[in-house]
């Protein structure tokens, strides 16, 4: 049995949800970016699918004229919408992850394939019943093939979600959590629907789906480095505040501050997009290098930090030992027209005698001895020449 207020409402809801997001987007002049287009798309057809899902129920076993015709091609366009939700999912996903429209245009005509063969199937419906029928009495009724559109989007769904959780280590690794907020209710949303058919509740579970992924892109923007891919400066000072109030008397609050070897003349000698690149390496050395064993930030320009709780000054030399084998892993395997070398330079903070200022002091006096030792290595000769 439809229950059409209760449709109206959910549908409603999720129409309403879907419009503030809209409403709040900002439009730069520039031109829209790959992943932002690919965003508001998946809005808009979810606007569109919660729209037509209420006027197919409301028409369903009416028999006002036009009204199979109508029914049909409503149905249909539920259908091929929902398919390409899932699969501009997949695409949002692995954009975000990888930034690489070559990738895009290498892999996804392959992974459109499912895709394709549903609309495919979704055009034949119009001459013979493959998913779906409307029967004399305009009710729409489900073909025993009706999981197959189900099933090829549930797969894109998963899809996404399986390829943010392999590659989370190798990007920003906290999308993952955003990815299962988007898919929860979803889940939900539509298991519900698939077999209490008469509730409108897919629509609705992604509408709130969508806007726990907006809400978490945007706490993203505001605390990452696009750049880098570590966190920026405001979170850095965010996690120093709450790291100077924290009583832990078995670990101690360290940091590692980096900053990259003649960094003015690589951008002199190569351009800025090849400097830009040199700072986005970093950041991915840095996070192959740290894990889950500190934090990594970009504190603005070629300077990066490093904080960790430690128990030893051990495992902050261990660290550093890290990074540098992974700086040289670099500069052995990837092509690059130039070559990555830190300064580096460490500090304890002394949570008793000194303040948090004082401790990024320490850390910067270190570094810049370290800078200094290695430019002095550079311009005296091998102690052998000079006899």
């Amino acid at each position: 049995m439809i229950n059409l207020p209760a449709i109206f409402i959910a549908n409603g809801a999720a129409i309403l949800l879907l419009l503030v997001i809209l409403t709040s987007i900002k439009r730069p002049l520039r031109q829209e970016m790959f992943e932002e287009k690919i965003f508001n798309a998946m809005v808009i057809i979810n606007i569109l699918l919660a729209l037509f899902e209420s006027v197919v129920f409301y028409l369903d076993g009416k028999t006002i004229p036009g009204c199979r015709t109508l029914l049909i091609v409503l149905n249909e366009f539920l259908f091929i919408s929902t398919i390409l939700f899932a699969f501009f999912w997949v695409l949002y996903a692995d954009y975000k992850l990888f930034g690489d429209m070559k990738r895009i245009k290498r892999i996804y005509p392959f992974v459109a394939i499912p895709a394709i063969l549903v609309i495919i199937g979704c055009l034949i419906n119009f001459v013979t019943p493959v998913f779906f029928m409307i029967d004399k009495f305009n009710v729409y009724l489900r073909t025993d093939l009706f999981l197959i559109p189900y099933s090829v989007t549930y797969f894109y769904l998963a899809y996404g979600v399986i390829l943010i959780y392999l590659y989370r280590k190798k990007v920003h690794k906290y999308l993952f959590l955003p990815a299962i907020l988007f898919m929860v209710p979803i889940i939900i949303g539509s298991f519900l629907q698939l077999f209490f058919y008469g509730y409108a509740l897919i629509w609705l579970g992604v509408a709130i789906g969508i806007v726990s992924l907006y809400i978490n892109v945007q706490n993203e923007a505001s605390y990452v480095d696009m750049l880098s891919g570590l966190f920026n400066r405001q979170y850095l000072n965010n996690f120093l505040l709450i790291q100077s109030e924290k009583i832990d008397t078995n670990r101690t609050l360290a940091g590692i501050l980096l900053d990259i070897d003649g960094f003015k003349s690589l951008n002199d000698k190569f351009g800025h997009l090849v400097g830009d690149d040199a700072i986005s390496s970093a950041g991915r050395i840095l996070r192959e290098a740290v894990c889950d064993k500190g934090v990594s930030f970009r504190l603005g320009g070629d300077e990066f930090i490093v904080l960790m709780q430690i128990k030893s000054q051990k495992e902050i030399f261990d660290m550093i030992d890290i990074i540098k084998e992974q700086t040289a892993l670099f500069n052995e395997t990837e092509n690059k027209p130039y070559e990555l070398l830190f300064s580096i330079g460490c500090s304890v903070f002394d949570k008793k005698n000194e303040s948090i200022d004082d401790f990024l002091r320490n850390i910067d006096a270190s570094m810049y001895e370290d800078k200094r030792k290695r430019i002095f290595e550079k311009l005296i000769p091998d102690r052998r020449e000079l006899y």
